[in-house]
């Protein structure tokens, strides 16, 4: 095993590695305590004349983090440079991630979801007051600990990464999906651009999916320049804090103080006044440049820049596969409650019949799967392509009922199936299935949680239960589907 530091570190084994290092479990021997131990890597394409500029505004910005104190911030220990390596020791925290803990679990109840937003906001708020803009706020830095507070990770680190110095050698580092749209225009370095990365890292945790993350990296800057997504499976203060903070307009974006009394809304702990503020800052007086040429520019960047997407995992957990696509209608608009194409509704849970359908799954997701009576639950490897051989779709996942840790009690199951089954009918029936013959042609199944799936059971700490609900669609004969039967967007 390596040491470092004269010995007092002992390296026991690597943790995670990313773009910009590796992360190891280390042993302080001093202390007699574990510690994570960051080894720095200089990202690929930075010029060998400014490495050592990017070594040293590193070890500068550390330095900086190194003396923040909040428990929402990942503490650094100690800066060491060994036989020309440099390392960071910090504090280890046995946790997953924000983005393993939703790929899962699934998203967020909004309680849960308005706690890590406070915690989060407290942590920016501290590192803004001390001259410090993380610049990668994003669910793969978040740590969550089943108590105690969530942490930050790698804080002042990723604030070297955009010196003037290093911005010659065409190199874009950071994760476009939570770089919020000045950004990308190259505007200057605020703290609205952490608050922007906060508000889609929330959108992340109570969706269960990026709100501009795209197949490539074009579309990705091209999402957050033009898109404004609205969460669909949270309501009230928890969504107007979300969509304050990712106002595209940095001047009337969101600031702390009214984001704050969001979050106690959110949390009950404060009455939701009678006309809600939103924004913390007057209308801007003079309107951002034009968003066509803020887009040549951006896209400019996404064809001729390398971006180098960093996210050093500090934990053991396993990672699913992420699903990206979510498309989820607040109301049922057909006057039909059924159709012949509608199968038998089967329930989902303990004693039910189909044992467990707790993974997260959105509209569009295509399964090598179909709900049957007494069948398996859909694993990881039912997820699969939609231009390729699969046996049903995605219709819709939906919540019966969100306040998921209140034990409230199991609706009659007659009123749940007919509720449930009318909705995936409007879904079936509308444009959002294509063909003129589909109630021919197509099947859909209705599935919901029966009792036991519905109780409140305390896991890691936390009060949850799973009241979500399923609608799927598949060939009327059996036979597989081989491109999709859903319109997309």
């Amino acid at each position: 095993m390596r040491q470092i530091g004269g010995g007092r570190y002992t390296l026991v084994r690597e943790l995670g590695r990313g773009g910009m290092g590796v992360v190891w479990l280390a042993d302080d021997t001093v202390l007699s305590r574990a510690v994570a131990v960051k080894e720095l890597m200089v990202p690929d394409g930075i010029p060998v004349s400014e490495r050592a500029v990017y070594q040293e505004r590193v070890l500068r910005e550390a330095r900086i983090a190194g003396r923040l104190a909040n428990p929402g911030v990942v503490t650094v220990y100690d800066l060491i440079k060994d036989e020309g390596d440099t390392y960071i020791v910090m504090e280890f925290v046995q946790a997953p991630t924000l983005t393993e803990l939703v790929e899962r679990d699934g998203p967020m109840p909004a309680t849960q979801a308005a706690r890590l937003a406070g915690q989060l906001l407290s942590a920016l708020e501290a590192a803004h007051d001390a001259g410090i803009v993380h610049r990668d706020v994003k669910p793969g830095n978040v740590m969550v600990p089943a108590r105690d507070s969530a942490k930050l990770t790698d804080f002042g680190i990723a604030q070297s990464f955009e010196d003037p110095r290093l911005t010659t050698t065409g190199t874009l580092i950071g994760s476009p999906a939570y770089m919020s749209p000045e950004r990308l225009e190259g505007g200057e370095v605020s703290p609205a651009w952490d608050l922007w990365a906060l508000g889609a890292t929330l959108f992340f945790a109570v969706e269960g999916h990026s709100a501009y993350q795209r197949s490539t990296t074009s579309a990705t800057l091209l999402a957050v320049m033009t898109e404004r997504p609205a969460p669909r499976l949270c309501q009230g203060p928890l969504a107007e804090l979300i969509m304050g903070l990712l106002e595209p307009d940095p001047e009337s974006r969101l600031r702390v103080p009214a984001a704050r009394r969001l979050i106690e809304q959110a949390m009950g702990h404060a009455p939701s006044p009678d006309l809600p503020t939103v924004l913390a800052t007057p209308p801007r007086k003079k309107s951002r440049k034009p968003v066509y040429a803020s887009l040549i520019a951006v896209l400019a960047v996404a064809v001729f820049a390398t971006v180098v997407i960093y996210s050093v995992q500090n934990s053991q957990s396993s990672v699913a596969s992420p699903t990206t696509t979510s498309s989820v209608p607040t109301t049922t608009t057909s006057v039909r409650t059924t159709s012949k194409a509608m199968q038998p509704v089967l329930t989902y849970g303990p004693g039910g019949d189909i044992a467990d359908l707790s993974g997260p799954m959105f509209a569009g997701d295509c399964l090598t799967w179909v709900p049957v009576k007494g069948g398996p639950a859909p694993d990881m490897d039912s997820d699969v392509g939609c231009y390729g051989p699969h046996d049903t779709e995605v219709l819709e996942q939906s919540w019966a009922d969100r306040d998921l840790e209140k034990d409230v009690p199991y609706p009659p199951f007659e009123r749940l199936a007919a509720e449930t089954g009318a909705f995936c009918t409007s879904i079936f029936l509308s444009a959002t299935v294509i063909g003129a013959d589909k109630e021919q042609t197509l099947k859909y199944w209705v599935v919901v949680p029966n009792a036991e799936a519905w109780k409140v059971k305390t896991t890691n700490g936390y009060r949850i239960s799973n009241r979500l609900t399923y609608c799927f669609v598949g060939k009327a004969d059996g036979s597989k589907l081989t491109e999709p039967v859903m319109t997309k967007g």
